[in-house]
């Protein structure tokens, strides 16, 4: 069995300082030490593809290359902060800005936006991927994951922001409402399910993010490595299952 994660920089480390993850606490990582040590050789095959700011429109981009040639039964698709986050500028006005060669009128600039991101944020209502077509996209990834031959492809959805960001971000929370709502749209309760993130960070009452607020921390990492090993022993496929009782003192593959 092979296993794809598409996720964007939730799922990868992070340097140290502001709530650095080292790889070994990423819950990519967690998962496959887990399956080995329940499966030995009979461990399904874990593919982490995580990628810094990868969009739903990324996720589609990458299917053909990720999924069907590498034939995935499962495929865990873990994005949706970068499409909805409030921005002040697009994509093309950021590296727009970024390229200027003129250091000072660069500076002035990201010194006005910082002095007034939240009236910005306000007037322009600004997201990478808006509602429309970010449910469009996430139908086509879905349908694309029917005509295919996946077994299951497994969502898991964007945690609400704390309050602090949303005052520097507002409509930040509203947002991911709306976006979530767009995910949970297309469980079917068979190929098509989702891991609720959201619901299990907020009982914690977002202790499980780091200090930037959006990511999370090596305990979350853990809770969600913890539902997605259930989710892969329970799939569909008894034996999975079955061979993780016959076999407690498995260590790893052979």
């Amino acid at each position: 069995m092979k296993i794809v994660i598409l996720a964007d920089s939730l799922a990868l480390a992070r340097e140290e300082g502001g709530g650095g993850i080292p790889f070994e606490a990423t819950y990519p990582y967690l998962l496959d030490q887990s399956l080995r040590k329940r499966l030995g050789h009979d461990s399904p095959l874990v593919i982490e593809r995580g990628m810094r700011a990868r969009t739903i429109e990324d996720v589609l981009a990458d299917w053909f290359e990720q999924v069907e040639l590498k034939t995935a039964d499962i495929v865990v698709v873990h994005v949706g902060i970068v499409d909805c986050a409030p921005r002040v500028f697009l994509r093309r006005e950021r590296n727009f800005i970024e390229t200027l060669r003129l250091k000072r009128l660069r500076k002035f600039i990201l010194n006005f936006v910082h002095k007034h991101r939240r009236r910005i944020v306000l007037l322009r209502r600004l997201v990478y991927v808006p509602p429309a077509r970010f449910k469009q996209l996430v139908e086509k990834m879905v349908q694309r994951a029917r005509e295919g031959k996946i077994r299951s492809l497994l969502l898991i959805n964007i945690i609400s922001p704390p309050d602090q960001l949303e005052e520097r971000s507002p409509g930040f929370q509203e947002n991911v409402r709306i976006y979530n709502q767009i995910l949970a749209e297309q469980v079917d309760g068979r190929l098509i399910q989702l891991i609720d993130l959201n619901s299990l960070i907020q009982q914690q009452s977002g202790a499980h993010l780091t200090i930037d607020g959006i990511h999370v921390n090596e305990e979350a990492h853990k809770i969600l490595a913890r539902q997605l090993e259930a989710y892969i022993l329970t799939f569909g496929n008894e034996s999975l299952a079955a061979t993780s009782e016959e076999e407690p003192g498995s260590t790893g593959h052979e």
